[in-house]
């Protein structure tokens, strides 16, 4: 039987698209395990760099939930991502929800793929993710990886 070495999961954002100064989008690409999804969504930088540093804040406590979101659940682009810590050792955890963009206005919303998974990672990692974040929505032409732990 031959076994596959564990990918280290990971979320990344970049900018694919820019209507300056209002409007950016981003996609995030995700990959997890078995499991690995695609999708783009509309904020505007400002909103990307308020999300990026209150991130960074965050991981000096670490000890509520903070999210980051763009777009809408709306079939046009959504992506969540969730911080949150899972127990009192520090562990924590990044879920990520991806809805993908339908292809007519008049779709069903069965044709609005969704991806939903729960990430494990660490607060040095969300740091690093948060910098590069805040990174990205000053220049626009970097991408922001945030590393996920095998466990």
């Amino acid at each position: 039987m031959i076994h596959d070495r564990p990918r280290t999961p990971f979320a990344a954002i970049r900018v694919v698209y820019e209507d300056l100064p209002d409007l950016i989008e981003i996609e995030t690409r995700v990959a997890i395990e078995d499991w690995s999804g695609v999708a783009t969504a509309y904020m505007s930088p400002d909103a990307l760099r308020c999300r990026a540093r209150a991130l960074m804040a965050w991981c000096n406590e670490a000890s509520r939930e903070i999210t980051i979101e763009a777009g809408a659940d709306t079939g046009i682009g959504w992506t969540v991502l969730r911080f949150y810590p899972v127990d009192k050792s520090g562990h924590t955890v990044c879920h990520i929800r991806l809805a993908t963009r339908r292809a007519a206005t008049n779709a069903r919303p069965e044709e609005t793929w969704r991806l939903s998974v729960e990430m494990p990672t660490d607060p040095g990692q969300i740091e690093r993710f948060a910098r590069r974040l805040l990174s990205l929505s000053e220049t626009l032409d970097e991408e922001a990886v945030l590393q996920g732990a095998i466990r």
